[in-house]
């Protein structure tokens, strides 16, 4: 069913939404700071480009969990998707870390509230793959024609 694709990326794109606006709402120390010493952070300061930034993530997530699905196996599946939660959850401490402990600490609230929506869509999307089911990709098996000797065994 298609619906269920449809409404991932729906959900993604809310929770990305609603984190490039927060995303935007910097304090003016952290305004000043993403204008003149962290100039790669800019795109942070308007909402439709940390929005892009957020939902592009959130996309290639969704797209390597959807392959990784589809072409191996039920347990080779579950660990790459627990290796994306782990790196989720240290991604999370970090940043967690990074806001209360760093000169991050003086941005606003809103702005911590958007890296943590970030996560959570990308939790939104682990577990929402583990009850997924993905059409595996059939599998072709050549027809060995080496073993037939005779017409007759080809059962036309």
């Amino acid at each position: 069913m298609k619906n269920k694709w449809v409404i991932l990326i729906l959900i993604q794109a809310i929770i990305s939404l609603v984190a490039g606006i927060l995303l935007s709402k910097m304090s003016i120390i952290g305004r000043i700071g993403v204008s003149t010493v962290y100039t790669e952070y800019a795109f942070m300061k308007h909402w439709y480009k940390g929005f892009a930034a957020v939902f592009v993530i959130q996309l290639l997530l969704i797209a390597i969990l959807w392959i990784v699905k589809r072409t191996t196996t039920f347990k080779n599946f579950s660990i790459v998707n627990l290796v994306f939660i782990i790196l989720g959850l240290i991604g999370l401490i970090y940043t967690f870390y990074d806001f209360t402990s760093t000169s991050h600490q003086y941005m606003n609230s809103q702005f911590h509230a958007g890296g943590y929506l970030f996560w959570a869509g990308w939790f939104v999307t682990c577990i929402f793959f583990f009850f997924a089911r993905v059409k595996p990709k059939p599998a072709v098996t050549p027809i060995n024609t080496s073993e037939v000797t005779n017409s007759d065994d080809l059962n036309l």
